[in-house]
């Protein structure tokens, strides 16, 4: 049987996995970096022939219960936890119907998620949808976007702009393998791909940003997935000089839909430049 994505997941957290972190001591050579798969077949109380058989798309898809035996083994936090009986259910789902083509996204926003950003009017906003495409954003989120509505549709998406934008390439801290809104956007983008396979849109993304960004590429590759969360986006933009601005993640009723909103330090100059794009009748917004 060919790779799953169950069974490339497995292979990924087991090799992030030290054995130090799994209370083990790392005696020997090891020939590959973290646990080996009988280690990981102990401590989830299952057989390694059945370990390797899962990761090698071999085996029929475990229970519930060897599951979490085996989220506990690699350490795996709540969201990849839940990440992983995702993989394995649709993987059921596709042996026993076939492969399944999703259903397309509407890109039609509620009246209520559009005031609610209308409402967010004296600081960055902006509405992302599952893949993180920007659906809507008020005024200050395009001058520090540089205007999304004047790019090509691909560019109006959250992880170009961190990976693949002029802007994001002089801001290295947005795309740290660990804490940075990159590794954020990189794990939502892997949950979310959990729930649609099959999808080709999907699937041209991911080689799009793998191809221009080898950041990208080497985040995805963790196989880290989780929804996305608060932090700090590191900012670099003529208007702006060098800032670092805290936003946060409002998760929206629609699926997959979320509000980022970015905080400009007080008395800083981006809050000055966000408050006069905001009284600008020449700026445009999308909402």
């Amino acid at each position: 049987m060919s790779e799953t994505p169950l069974g490339a997941f497995l292979r990924a957290r087991r090799r992030r996995l030290a054995p130090a972190e799994a209370g083990l001591s790392a005696v020997g050579r090891r020939r590959t970096p973290g646990l080996r798969r009988e280690e990981v077949a102990v401590r989830a109380g299952i057989s390694a022939d059945y370990y390797a058989r899962l990761e090698q798309g071999r085996q029929r898809v475990p229970t519930g219960q060897v599951l979490d035996g085996i989220a506990g083994a690699l350490n795996l936090a709540a969201p990849e936890r839940a990440y992983l009986h995702r993989l394995a259910e649709h993987q059921r789902q596709r042996t026993a119907a076939g492969p399944v083509t999703p259903a397309e996204e509407a890109p039609v926003l509620s009246a209520a998620t559009l005031a609610l950003l209308e409402t967010l009017d004296a600081a960055p906003a902006f509405v992302t949808g599952p893949s993180f495409d920007l659906l809507a954003w008020n005024r200050p989120a395009g001058l520090l976007m540089a205007w999304p509505e004047q790019r090509p549709p691909h560019e109006r998406n959250l992880l170009w702009q961190v990976f693949c934008c002029p802007y994001g390439d002089e801001t290295p801290a947005n795309r740290e393998l660990e804490g940075s809104i990159g590794a954020d956007l990189v794990a939502g983008l892997r949950a979310h791909h959990a729930d649609r396979p099959g999808d080709r849109a999907l699937e041209v993304l991911v080689r799009r940003l793998s191809a221009q960004s080898p950041a990208f590429a080497a985040l995805w590759d963790r196989h880290r997935a989780g929804p996305p969360r608060q932090g700090r986006l590191h900012v670099r933009h003529p208007e702006l000089d060098a800032e670092v601005l805290e936003y946060t993640v409002l998760a929206l009723p629609e699926e997959g839909r979320h509000v980022f909103v970015c905080l400009a330090p007080p008395g800083s100059r981006a809050r000055r430049v966000f408050r006069a794009a905001l009284a600008d009748p020449s700026t445009s917004a999308r909402v």
